[in-house]
């Protein structure tokens, strides 16, 4: 914006510099002929009246200024009389102008005269003697006017930039102090996301837009807070009514499994019905977990543990689902002691290795390593699967995020377990990723050792 408001100066000093210089001109040529006119006037009446002894002495006494001249030309142009300069022992004026100015017209131009074609002012007109027509012509330079042209040119070259200059970096300082209360606003406004809707923008003690601007943004993301909050209060209250009657149903349905004579179609539709409610049940565990970190209530109960005990129990669990899948599941690693809520970080583990499980090709592995890396506890599950394209690696955390959308509830989960998982190691201070395997995809997660662990974990 600076250097537009700075361009704009430009062009509008240069235009006001222009005419300063074009307006100068005209007044110093004006000047010189406010002096002539007058001038030959006199000159023409004395010579008129005493003859050619009287042309010298008018011509002295009333021509003044640099490079003066006169002459008294007869109708066929020749100089008569002349005096001044040497410009004047020759014709001052064109043939062509000769007879308009014995026919009675006055005549001013300007004439380039003498061998260094200097500009002179001219100002001829018709004198009478004895009956005989001539004119009178007399001329000044224009040197002094130039002269004092090209010194306003000099210093409007010189003091303009500097003036541009300055006016420009006043400006830049002006806007920048108008400004910074802008910049806060955005510095801020950038910051706040989903967990710190409760923060706003600074708000200047003035009456102007700017001030209006940040009411308008603390209005703005206060209603946007109440909004998030009502549908985090809405997902967290459906989800504990739907806990419930879901339990409710899954009991009634083992029960008449177990206990009914029932055919073997309606024992297919029961055991169908169950699967659905036990996978609704898992999706509204899930949204629990979402709405406790929400909520900054995840509630973590922290202590010491090894993440390679912690990865081969969640394995043990899943062995059963692999085992379905016709998947085989390899551990590799080292101990690693961390600091960990051993519920939570075990969700986070089995949500990344279900999904690698569901994923991975029949008759093939999901291979499980844990290391240390630094002050870094690493566990990486690859799996065997259609792998992860590169500019999807982060949106599958997103929540309710699918690579396919053609994977349906048979296929694919509810689109919550990643997004989970991102939640619980990012309240531990870790971090997970998705890369490139050999023969699919790796998911890695990390999470500070137990002697490098952050005392301002989550909780």
């Amino acid at each position: 914006m600076t250097l537009w408001y700075a361009a704009l100066l430009s062009i509008i000093v240069a235009g006001v510099g222009a005419f300063l210089v074009l307006r100068l001109r005209f007044d110093l040529t004006g000047e010189i002929d406010r002096a002539l006119r007058p001038a030959s006037d006199q000159i023409a009446v004395d010579y008129g009246r005493e003859g050619v002894p009287e042309f010298r002495d008018s011509a002295s006494t009333v021509l003044k200024g640099e490079r003066v001249a006169a002459q008294l030309l007869d109708p066929d142009g020749r100089v008569v009389l002349a005096f001044g300069d040497a410009v004047a022992g020759s014709p001052m004026i064109a043939r062509s102008d000769l007879g308009t100015v014995l026919g009675g017209r006055g005549l001013v131009v300007t004439r380039e005269l003498g061998p260094g074609r200097q500009e002179f002012r001219v100002v001829a007109r018709s004198s009478d003697r004895g009956g005989l027509g001539r004119a009178i012509v007399v001329a000044q330079s224009l040197a002094p006017a130039e002269r004092s042209v090209r010194y306003v040119v000099l210093l409007l070259l010189l003091a303009l930039p500097a003036a541009i200059l300055a006016t420009a970096a006043g400006g830049w300082i002006l806007a920048r102090r108008a400004l910074q209360p802008v910049q806060e606003m955005t510095t801020t406004a950038r910051s706040i996301g989903l967990d710190r809707l409760d923060e706003r923008v600074p708000e200047p003690r003035t009456r102007d837009e700017v001030a209006q601007l940040a009411e308008t943004l603390n209005t703005m993301l206060a209603r946007i807070q109440h909004g998030v909050q009502e549908q985090r209060r809405l997902v967290a209250d459906a989800s504990h009514e739907l806990r419930t009657p879901l339990a409710a149903m899954r009991s009634e349905l083992d029960v008449s499994l177990r206990v009914d004579r029932l055919s073997t179609a309606a024992r297919d539709v029961l055991l169908s019905v169950r699967e659905e409610v036990d996978r609704l049940s898992q999706t509204v565990a899930e949204l629990l977990t979402l709405a406790a970190v929400d909520d900054a209530s995840l509630g973590l109960r922290l202590e010491r543990d090894d993440l390679a005990a912690l990865a081969e129990n969640v394995a043990d669990e899943l062995r059963p689902l692999a085992a379905r899948r016709r998947v085989a599941i390899e551990l590799d690693g080292e101990p690693v002691p961390i600091v960990v809520d051993r519920l939570r970080f075990a969700q986070a583990i089995r949500n990344v290795l279900e999904n690698a499980i569901e994923f991975t090709a029949p008759d093939s592995s999901v291979r499980v390593t844990t290391t240390a890396s630094g002050g870094t506890g690493r566990i990486v599950i690859e799996d065997h699967g259609p792998g992860v394209p590169e500019e999807l690696r982060e949106r599958i955390f997103d929540r309710f995020f699918r690579t396919d959308p053609s994977r349906t509830r048979a296929t694919g989960g509810s689109g919550l377990g990643l997004a989970i998982t991102r939640e619980i190691v990012d309240a531990h201070g870790g971090r997970v990723r998705a890369q490139a395997a050999p023969r699919g995809a790796a998911f890695v997660i990390e999470v500070p050792r137990a002697d490098r662990f952050p005392a301002a974990a989550r909780t």
